[in-house]
């Protein structure tokens, strides 16, 4: 199609004298105002080069001028909009360039199951593919590679116009650095984004601070068999308030009563992005856990356990739920579920996670602010809560601390633009943060606030791959870039459907339609230029001058 739109643009060039001047403009790059002659515009269309970023139609000039838009007017990149936009100084001609085939697939996106990655040990990866053709495709292989070394494959069947999601099992092989990993797929001839490139950051340790009176009930144990957890165990009349504020998760176990300074830490460090979770005491103080919940803005009262009062069974986990996602195997819905009496009461959760078998709440999570909450209905003693002996507390209690932990680093970001933020360390001598690839090098609109880098993507930035960004000469972070998604979906506006997308009154837009020969030259010289009779009044000079020398000669 490229080759297509640069006979056409030659075309256009000479529909024109060869005194005039014209400015080019492509998805890249957009000319500011700069005048080439008819040659140079030749030789400007010959250097032309695929790209990916989408159309800038916004961009054209509106001046008294003849704009030629010569494009396959795709559907998801030109905004009909644009032609409400365009005032009547300018005769805007669009040129419609008809693909062969809309049929692509393309890898739309990528994610973990969980934002922790360990190193050594199972990683799950989400694979989207999008069909967005009009056939369906039968086994596109598609493979993972991880420092350019391929870690799995496997094989799609994709309905057309859907995108199909699949996972991948990997382990992370090596030493816990940054690891440049990418997923690609087979697929032709539209080939320039079957290949999505991320960045696989190991994650460090889990700091999870633990508060409780009752050391023996430490739940240190059960998480000191994993080597990402790190655990603090701290009496609440003895709290280092530091390191509880700089941990992924603090769990409040079995408190009789809450500090007001505890509570207020608490909310803080919730609203700021951490997991509070919230064990409660069986004969704890009512109003310290009120005043505990008000900070939180939870509607939950602690309503304490009377040794008498029967167990009630819970209810089996639903499997479906995201919490769940990575926990079973294979699920029994018959499982024998332990049973538990109820010391904390609320309403309205954003996840109920667990129920007891009448309804009611067992185990909830609250979001607020940038962080969540986690509330257990009973104290995690086998008195009173059988899951202290089942075999879900292990894999419940470290669900909730993994998904505490949040990447400061996304795995990928999109070429279309946008702001990246990423922890830095304090800028030294030149203080000036670049992106580098290869022999290329970028230096983008950036800042940095209260130990963060803010920088934009710059605009002319347009290959995908992976990307170094130093300051002064030193390697800060590894980055990848994908190209923007909207490039891929193919289906575009037909030159009937572009008029009828055209708004009232607007004579001086012409749309042309599809064919082989240029159909604009003939109506654009016809409409701009009149039609030209001299052709044929020198075959009637000629025929008149032959008539005359007839007659002469026979007369």
């Amino acid at each position: 199609m490229l080759a297509s739109a640069v006979d056409r643009g030659k075309s256009v060039i000479n529909l024109f004298p060869a005194s005039t001047s014209f400015s080019v403009n492509t998805n890249g790059i957009v000319s500011s105002g700069a005048k080439h002659s008819a040659a140079d515009a030749d030789n400007v269309l010959d250097n032309l080069d695929f790209s990916a970023k989408p159309s800038r139609f916004q961009n054209l000039s509106t001046t008294n001028e003849h704009i030629f838009v010569l494009s396959d007017f795709q559907k998801n990149t030109f905004t009909p909009a644009y032609l409400r936009q365009l005032d009547s100084l300018s005769q805007v001609h669009l040129v419609p360039l008809q693909a062969e085939s809309i049929n692509n697939v393309t890898v739309d996106s990528v994610f973990l199951e969980d934002e922790f990655i360990r190193v050594g040990g199972d990683n799950t990866l989400h694979i989207k593919v999008y069909n967005a053709g009009n056939n369906p495709v039968d086994g596109c292989p598609v493979k993972l590679f991880i420092d350019e070394k391929q870690v799995a494959a496997l094989s799609l069947d994709l309905p057309a116009k859907q995108v199909t999601e699949a996972t991948i099992t990997f382990g992370i092989p090596g030493a816990g650095s940054m690891k440049k990993a990418y997923v690609t797929l087979e697929d032709y001839p539209v080939d320039f984004d079957n290949t999505y490139y991320f960045i696989l950051s190991p994650s460090g340790s889990i700091q999870i601070s633990e508060i409780s009176d009752q050391p023996s009930g430490s739940l240190s144990k059960l998480y000191g068999h994993e080597p990402f957890f790190k655990i603090n165990t701290f009496d609440a009349k003895s709290i280092n308030y530091g390191t509880v504020s700089a941990s992924n998760t603090i769990l409040l176990n079995n408190l009789p009563v809450i500090s007001a300074g505890l509570a207020a830490t608490a909310a803080n460090f919730v609203k700021a992005g951490g997991t509070l979770i919230i064990l409660p005491s069986s004969s704890g103080e009512q109003s310290s856990y009120t005043s505990l919940f008000e900070a939180l803005s939870i509607p939950a009262t602690l309503t304490g356990t009377l040794d008498n009062v029967a167990k009630t069974a819970l209810q089996a986990p639903d499997p479906k739920k995201p919490f769940f996602k990575s926990i079973f195997s294979t699920f029994d819905p018959k499982m024998q579920m332990p049973l538990a009496t109820r010391s904390l009461a609320w309403s309205r959760a954003s996840e109920d996670i667990l129920k007891f078998r009448g309804g009611a709440p067992f185990l909830s999570r609250f979001d607020r602010g940038k962080g969540q909450v986690y509330l257990m209905a009973s104290p995690l003693d086998d008195k009173y809560n059988e899951l202290m002996n089942h075999a879900l507390l292990v894999p419940i209690m470290y669900r909730m601390a993994i998904l505490s932990y949040k990447q400061e680093q996304q795995l990928a970001y999109s070429l279309a633009g946008g702001t990246v933020s990423l922890p830095v360390t304090t800028v030294k001598k030149e203080g000036i943060y670049k992106l580098e690839k290869d022999s290329l090098s970028f230096i983008p609109d950036q800042q940095v606030r209260a130990g963060k880098l803010y920088f934009d993507i710059p605009a002319d930035m347009a290959d995908a791959g992976f990307y170094d960004l130093k300051s002064d000469g030193a390697t800060v972070a590894k980055l990848a870039f994908n190209f923007d998604k909207k490039e891929s979906y193919l289906e575009q506006y037909t030159p009937e459907e572009l008029r009828n997308l055209l708004p009232k009154g607007k004579t001086n837009i012409h749309v042309y339609d599809y064919g082989d020969n240029f159909s604009v030259k003939g109506e654009f010289e016809k409409r701009f230029f009149g039609v030209k009779l001299w052709k044929y009044c020198l075959i009637l000079c000629l025929f008149f001058l032959m008539a005359e020398i007839a007659l002469i000669r026979l007369l």
